[in-house]
């Protein structure tokens, strides 16, 4: 008798410590912090490229085996995101307003020096190698070839001490002339698309290191977020006018 009577209350304090959930309107609240104990993932694991060719492909090939529309999304000039649309009571375990992301591409290309200076050997590797062929990149190759930091030396001796001031300063070794500001196409978004023209400001310091500042104030990069959503509709025309994907910016 005492041995049944220790168990059901026991029994009854265990009752009373486990988690419930009560319906207020609409809200569902819980007695306790619940913790998912069943962590077996319901959707794939998102997965990243670093080209809008290989994010077409894995939405073409995989994508469309979802039962889920695409979202894709550019969210700026290096990055684009897809995500699924609500899931609602589609898949176990999901909220009425969950999202997947599923897949993101990543521009793999190299940043340019803007707003400080270079000296001339590194400033002539990034013109030719990270930039487009433009007449205002030639101009300014061939800008830089011809600066040379000069030093004057001035010397007084009057028969007991002897000083000598140093000058130094920045020439050109031709007559050129000098643009303010110059237009250049260097490689900052996907390769898939046409780089943005921007213009920049050049300056050169009393090193002969030149420095390139952006002038236009970054318009390039909604000129690339256009660029990318457009070759992206293009790309995926068939997938969108079955109404399984939506290209945003």
């Amino acid at each position: 008798m005492g041995e049944s009577f220790l168990k059901d209350a026991i029994d009854r304090i265990l009752e009373m410590a486990a988690p419930k959930t009560y319906q207020i309107g609409p809200y569902t609240y819980a007695s306790q912090e619940l913790v998912l104990v069943d962590t077996a993932p319901s959707r794939p694991k998102d997965f990243c490229v670093d080209t809008l060719s290989g994010l077409v492909r894995i939405i073409k090939e995989e994508g469309a085996r979802l039962d889920v529309k695409l979202l894709v999304q550019v969210e700026d000039q290096r990055h684009v995101a897809v995500w699924s649309d609500y899931l609602g009571d589609r898949v176990e375990r999901a909220r009425k307003y969950d999202r997947w992301r599923l897949y993101t591409a990543e521009a793999d290309v190299p940043r340019i020096t803007v707003g400080q200076y270079m000296d001339q050997q590194q400033a002539i590797i990034e013109l030719q190698s990270l930039h487009n062929a433009t007449p205002d990149r030639d101009y300014l190759l061939d800008l830089l070839s011809k600066i040379d930091v000069t030093q004057g030396v001035k010397s007084t001796d009057n028969g007991v001490t002897q000083e000598a001031t140093v000058k130094t300063g920045v020439v050109l070794k031709d007559t050129v002339p000098v643009k303010p500001i110059v237009e250049l196409q260097p490689f900052r978004t996907f390769l898939e698309i046409d780089q943005p023209v921007s213009k920049f400001l050049l300056r050169v310091d009393e090193y002969g290191r030149a420095g390139l500042f952006e002038a236009d104030g970054g318009a390039w990069k909604l000129e690339a977020k256009r660029s990318i959503a457009a070759w992206l509709s293009d790309a995926l025309d068939a997938e969108i006018e079955a109404g399984k994907v939506v290209v945003m910016i």
